[in-house]
This record gives structure tokens, C-alpha cells and sequence, in this order.
């Protein structure tokens, strides 16, 4: 009797061995699938429902614009609702005309939301001299906030700012540094030589 249980417990050991290791197979072929099935980036999408070039687009709001996404190239998938850009270049407008320019090598811009990431050495352009550089940026269009979590580099008149995080309120054209900053203030004396 007790050999009788020993085999049907070695069975039973067994059987649930082969069942672990079919599942764990089984989902690391879904895995895999799933990351081919994932467009990795714009140059290697081909799967793409529309493909445009020269693409332009234009947020507008009471009559105003508010944002104009331009890109070398887009290419739609419906099913995700998204378009991956190239060569991106996105421009925020304001009643008092001045202007905030953002660039990017990829994006993308994201239909039932309208937010957009860029990444790929971004760098905006922000009133009164500022630019600021870092690889990543989000812009949230309900909120009108664009933000990195990426290191960034902030450089202006007269100062250079370096942070672990940035954002930058569009409504109310103000910016938040944060994360480690570090200031590096240059001080003109006599208008040719800088010091620090």
C-alpha cells in the first residue's frame, strides 16, 4: 500500500512539474508575441494603417490656436489610437504672442487624449532666452503641462540649472525644476568675461 502511495505521490509531483513548466512556456511564447506585435520604433513600423509626410496639425480653441504638432513623417495605428512620429517639432502659442518651440527625433501623438511624447534629444525653446534639453517629454493636454522625469539641463541669461525632473505649466507659462538641482550662475563684470 505504501509503495502504492509513493508512486502516486511521484506522479502527482510529476504531473504538476510538466503542468508549471507548459505554463511558464506557454507565457513566454505570449510574451514574445506580444512584443513583436508592438511597433518598436517609427523606422521599423510597418504595420502602420496610414503613413503621411510633411504631416501637420493645428489645436485650435475659441477661434486661437493653441498648439501646432509638425513631423517629417507619421504613421497611424487605429487600434491603438496612436501615431508615431519623426522629426517632431511642437509649438505652443500664447495671447501675449510669445512662443514655446519644442523638438524631438520621435514621438507620439496619442488621438483619443491629443497628449504627445518626445524622445531623442528634446529641446524646447521658452520665452525670454531659456532652453532646456533632456532625451524625454510629456505633454498632457488636459492639464497643458509638458514634463520629463529624465535629467535635464536648463540654460538662460546669465544661468545654467541641472535637475533630475522638469515641468512646465503652459496655461500659466511657468516652470518647476526638481530632483538634485544645481546652479551655475555667470556674472558679467564688465560686460566681456564671464565669471562664475
Amino acid at each position: 500500500m505504501a509503495n502504492i502511495s509513493r508512486k502516486y505521490a511521484q506522479g502527482l509531483i510529476l504531473f504538476i512539474v510538466l503542468g508549471l513548466s507548459s505554463a511558464l512556456i506557454i507565457g513566454a511564447l505570449k510574451g514574445s508575441s506580444r512584443k513583436e506585435q508592438q511597433p518598436a520604433s517609427v523606422g521599423s513600423s510597418t504595420d502602420a494603417e496610414m503613413k503621411l509626410t510633411d504631416m501637420e496639425y493645428t489645436e485650435m480653441e475659441g477661434g486661437r490656436r493653441l498648439w501646432s504638432l509638425n513631423a517629417s513623417e507619421a504613421r497611424y495605428y487605429q487600434t491603438e489610437q496612436k501615431s508615431l512620429l519623426s522629426d517632431v517639432r511642437l509649438t505652443f502659442f500664447f495671447r501675449s504672442g510669445e512662443e514655446v518651440h519644442l523638438k524631438s527625433r520621435e514621438g507620439i501623438l496619442f488621438a483619443g487624449t491629443k497628449n504627445i511624447e518626445l524622445w531623442g534629444a528634446v529641446h524646447a525653446d521658452l520665452p525670454r532666452g531659456y532652453e532646456v534639453e533632456t532625451e524625454r517629454a510629456f505633454y498632457e493636454h488636459q492639464t497643458r503641462k509638458v514634463s520629463s522625469e529624465t535629467p535635464v539641463r536648463l540654460s538662460g541669461p546669465d544661468v545654467q540649472l541641472e535637475g533630475a525632473k522638469w515641468e512646465y505649466n503652459v496655461a500659466e507659462s511657468t516652470g518647476l525644476l526638481d530632483g538634485g538641482v544645481q546652479a551655475t550662475v555667470v556674472l558679467l563684470s564688465d560686460g566681456t568675461s564671464p565669471k562664475q
